[in-house]
């Protein structure tokens, strides 16, 4: 094989296999974060862990962060969903959403804080290597195609909370 077929060939998956799960860097030339899923609460959420080509301790830092965060998943849902909701709702702790006929008058739908937790569900954890942490909570088209941003860092700080998409 000749130096020029060596350079052109397509660099094998790197594969980072924790008891959380498998995590996987497709294209270590150019793929910047390791992709896999893991168990949270009743359901399955894609992760991805930012990963430097430079320094390999850098997916080794954000998978230190997941397991920091995976050891009280329920702490963290539970705190990540009240902050939203308090973010979300009007002084009368009502939630107005966008769900509903697209023909309608312009009308606004509310719901209470209390039903707009349980409407949500996680989706996606981007776990950055510097300790912050970025929740996607999907939001049962409560806001059409929408869904729910939540940043945060590994000790627990609630940063932001918004609509996204």
């Amino acid at each position: 094989m000749s130096i020029l077929e060596l350079f052109r060939r397509k660099p094998q998956p790197l594969t980072i296999n924790v008891p959380l799960g498998t995590f996987t860097l497709q294209n270590p030339k150019k793929d910047n974060s390791y992709e896999g899923s893991i168990k949270w609460l009743d359901t399955e959420a894609l992760v991805d862990l930012d990963a430097d080509s430079t320094d390999s301790r850098t997916a080794d830092k954000a998978l230190a962060s997941l397991h920091k965060i995976v050891e009280e998943t329920a702490r963290w849902d539970r705190r990540l969903r009240e902050y939203a909701a308090e973010e979300m709702s009007d002084e009368d702790g009502k939630v107005e959403i966008w769900e509903g006929d697209e023909d309608s008058d312009g009308d606004c739908s509310y719901i209470t804080k209390e039903k707009f937790i349980s409407r949500l569900s996680m989706g996606f954890i981007h776990i950055k290597n510097n300790g912050d942490v970025v929740f996607y909570y999907d939001m049962d088209e409560m806001f059409t195609d929408h869904s729910l941003e939540i940043r945060a860092n590994v000790s627990g700080e609630i940063l932001f909370a918004g609509i996204c998409g």
